[in-house]
């Protein structure tokens, strides 16, 4: 019911059905008014007209003419009358007892009721000693308006449900046919621009909105084209002559070994490393590169990159510890995992080095997840920072001291995303938690 409130259609058609509810109860009510003013008007003309017929009688008559007609049996049939004298004395009539219950209406109208039947009468002075009730039977009417009140309320009843109805059904049409275009757009989620939303033969403002998408996703696969075209050329132009420099300079290095030529080495280093990485995140977020996956042991994996990595942690006065479970099996990109891992063993080498400190490489299963994590003994990152230590570019030079471009920890995200999981940075008390949460593979 929560989502169903959420959707404008059926708010749209609530509102609606409110507003045609009120304009029928407005005319029902109306008419009701005016059905029991008609009715009530029929009735009391009744009773004018026999009380006129025995005030004639009386004029004509007397008297006595005037109670034996009060008195006439054909009187019994719905009419109540009672002649009776100035003190209110019985004289005749079928109403012996005048009705304590009596009530004063509207223009000196009496209601009361005779045997649970209800009774508008009317009050005759006849003479200075003579005074006659008149009244009638208004229970068919009561009936026949209770009976109109019922089919009112049973109508705005079923006006409200057929409303309602209408509106559940107006709100899951649309609603289908919202799923249906994100179903459309799921390959474009994933990296497809060349997918289109089919034709349909819904309405033509559905028509129209899958016409602009579309259009959006054609304008959007033409720029995305040319941002990997222009990725291309800088991988051509650019990374051939980086890595030609840095040739000639590991080999002025090794004939005159100086800092200035260490340290442009190195600067050229943190270029190519930068400049890869970047190529990278523009390939994955693309959609250009593919996941290619295939069954790979994560066990085999980080043994690997302990044994390549300790040596390094070693010359840094700290160790690098292995924890993983034998048998750890997953299905994706063995070049990109281990792209991301060397990344986190490399950041944590950079940041978090704290003399005689263990950092320690580990990999567990929590159920339908694969948890490949790194915890070092840094300083860490403040629990309010590290939403956007992810960010591109982005260095927390007042936490992680040390060199760096700021893409390390986004690229890794970024090989997390492509692999169906996630990256999660925790609390190690002290340093820091890196955690690369991906699909297990049973």
């Amino acid at each position: 019911m929560r989502l169903l409130l959420r959707l404008a259609g059926f708010r749209a058609a609530l509102a609606y059905t409110a507003l045609l509810l009120l304009a029928s109860g407005v005319v029902l009510g109306l008419l009701y008014g005016r059905l029991a003013e008609n009715m009530r008007t029929t009735q009391d003309n009744l009773i004018w007209r026999e009380a006129a017929a025995l005030s004639f009688i009386h004029q004509r008559d007397g008297v006595r003419a005037l109670a034996q007609a009060v008195s006439a049996d054909e009187r019994g049939q719905g009419s109540y009358l009672r002649l009776s004298d100035g003190l209110g004395a019985y004289l005749a009539g079928n109403l012996k007892d005048f009705p304590t219950d009596a009530q004063t209406g509207d223009e000196g109208w009496l209601g009361f009721d005779s045997d649970n039947r209800p009774v508008r009468a009317r009050l005759l002075q006849l003479d200075a000693d003579l005074v006659l009730l008149v009244g009638h039977d208004v229970s068919d009417g009561a009936s026949l308006l209770a009976t109109f009140r019922q089919a009112f309320i049973l109508a705005l009843f079923a006006m409200l449900l057929v409303g309602l109805g209408g509106g559940v059904f107006l709100a899951r049409r649309g609603l289908k046919r919202v799923e249906a275009i994100g179903t459309g757009l799921a390959p474009v989620m994933a990296g497809d621009l060349t997918a289109r939303l089919p034709a349909s033969n819904s309405g033509a403002e559905w028509q129209a909105l899958e016409t602009q998408i579309n259009a959006m996703l054609a304008q959007l696969e033409k720029l995305m084209q040319a941002t990997r075209q222009v990725s291309d050329n800088l991988a051509h132009d650019l990374r051939a002559p980086l890595t030609r420099l840095r040739a000639r300079l590991d080999a002025l290095l090794a004939k005159s070994d100086t800092d200035e030529l260490a340290g442009a080495l190195d600067d050229v280093d943190v270029l190519l490393r930068s400049f890869n990485s970047l190529l990278t995140l523009s390939r994955l977020d693309s959609g250009v590169a593919k996941l290619n996956a295939e069954p790979l042991n994560v066990s085999t994996l980080l043994t690997d990159m302990h044994d390549l990595f300790a040596p390094l942690y070693d010359e840094q006065n700290m160790r690098l510890a292995l924890s993983v479970d034998d048998g750890l099996k997953h299905v994706g990109n063995a070049g990109l995992l281990g792209q991301a891992l060397v990344n986190l063993l490399e950041n944590a080498l950079a940041h978090g080095v704290k003399a005689d400190s263990t950092a320690e490489l580990s990999a567990v299963q929590n159920g339908d997840k694969l948890i490949l994590s790194l915890a070092d003994s840094g300083v860490g990152i403040a629990p309010d920072k590290r939403d956007v230590a992810v960010e591109r570019f982005i260095q927390l030079d007042d936490s992680r001291s040390g060199g760096g471009s700021g893409l390390g920890l986004s690229l890794v995200a970024a090989i997390c995303d492509h692999h169906g999981g996630a990256l999660v940075l925790a609390d190690n008390d002290p340093g820091l938690r890196v955690e690369m949460h991906l699909p297990a593979s049973v």
